[in-house]
């Protein structure tokens, strides 16, 4: 169902999730990945934040309208950066790292 959540998946467009169950494998999951979202690719999809995806940052930046405003509401808010891992800096924020 869509949402009204900036940052979510589901922001502003009927969604489906799939769901995976892994095995804490990340070798061989490391390899399906990329073959799941190839054939996922022709829908733009939002990967969780939370789970693991392969997605380009830049790439996955592009799929969420709202991610400036929300930048810049998070530099507002947190100008020294406190709440930013390694993680947001190069997905979010698209600082190379």
């Amino acid at each position: 169902a869509a949402d009204d959540l900036w940052m979510s998946p589901c922001y502003q467009q009927p969604s489906v999730t799939i769901h995976f169950t892994w095995k804490p494998d990340w070798p061989a999951v490391s390899k399906l990945l990329p073959l799941i979202e190839k054939e996922l690719a022709p829908f733009h999809p939002r990967p969780h934040w939370g789970k693991l995806f392969t997605i380009p940052p830049a790439e996955l930046r592009s799929r969420y309208q709202k991610l400036p405003e929300f930048v810049e509401l998070s530099r507002k808010y947190d100008s020294a950066g406190k709440f930013q891992n390694e993680f947001l800096s190069r997905y979010v924020f698209g600082n190379r790292s």
